[in-house]
């Protein structure tokens, strides 16, 4: 099976399978099972996706921590508070289910012979209790799996858990570290990758990562000029609210699939 993040092409992943953008103003829910189908079909080599725990324990597919966005804030309640059953049964987003489980999703993945970044939420309650659930369904998959978090600490506890599979750290603009603690993180043998803000993606910053000898993905990438000039930087894949498009758009740029 061609692995989309161990690959040697650019890859492109499609951010909770895809997002509705001016372009494509009718892409289906974000984190639902349409949205990674329509991103494979459209030429997805990966789908990215989020995960944590609802009260009954399943690690669910969800990027928000409370209900507010996905009901248009006829529900408030915290996702931990809330059984899986429960959540399967609602329309969010204006869908027409609820979200899957990371069980669901990476059966699709091998299926479909894509990638699957997992990103684990660093605002859950029990990280620990999170990061234990999610090795355990990877455990039972051959998916080719990224796992990603903007808490190394989350990461340091796969390393341990689920040592095979490869280990990405967000960054973002908006959180700010000190020059020692970046170094000590991206010099760490645990980490493999690195996904920096795209407005981080300056040529000294990957170069530097490069050199290190970590991957380095780019979020959230929707114009395809702007994925041409991060390719050329040596960036090994971008996150993207518009997968089928910026496929299309890149044309002749090779597809981590194959």
């Amino acid at each position: 099976m061609t692995r989309a993040f161990e690959g040697g092409g650019f890859a492109i992943v499609g951010h909770r399978g895809g997002r509705t953008t001016p372009q494509d103003p009718e892409w289906p829910a974000e984190n639902t099972m349409p949205s990674f189908e329509r991103a494979v079909a459209e030429g997805a080599d990966a789908v990215e996706l989020d995960v944590r725990l609802c009260e009954s324990g399943e690690v669910v597919v969800l990027h928000d921590p409370d209900l507010s966005r996905a009901t248009g804030g006829r529900d408030t309640r915290a996702v931990r508070s809330v059984p899986y059953l429960e959540l399967a049964s609602m329309r969010l987003f204006g869908g027409e289910q609820g979200p899957p489980l990371l069980r669901d999703l990476l059966p699709f993945c091998v299926q479909r012979g894509v990638g699957l970044n997992v990103e684990i939420k660093y605002d859950d309650v029990d990280r620990g209790r999170l990061s234990r659930a999610v090795a355990r369904e990877l455990a039972r998959s051959s998916a080719d799996v990224l796992v990603s978090s903007f808490d190394p600490r989350i990461l340091l506890a796969m390393a341990s858990l689920a040592p095979r599979t490869p280990r990405a750290l967000l960054t973002t603009s908006e959180r700010r570290w000190s020059g020692f603690a970046a170094r000590r993180v991206v010099s760490a043998p645990w980490l493999w990758a690195v996904h920096l803000e795209r407005t981080q993606a300056q040529p000294e910053m990957v170069g530097a990562l490069k050199g290190r000898g970590l991957r380095v993905g780019v979020w959230t990438v929707d114009d395809a000029s702007e994925a041409r000039d991060l390719r050329a930087l040596g960036v090994d894949w971008i996150v993207t609210d518009a997968p089928g498009r910026l496929r299309t758009e890149l044309g002749g740029v090779a597809s981590a699939r194959g």
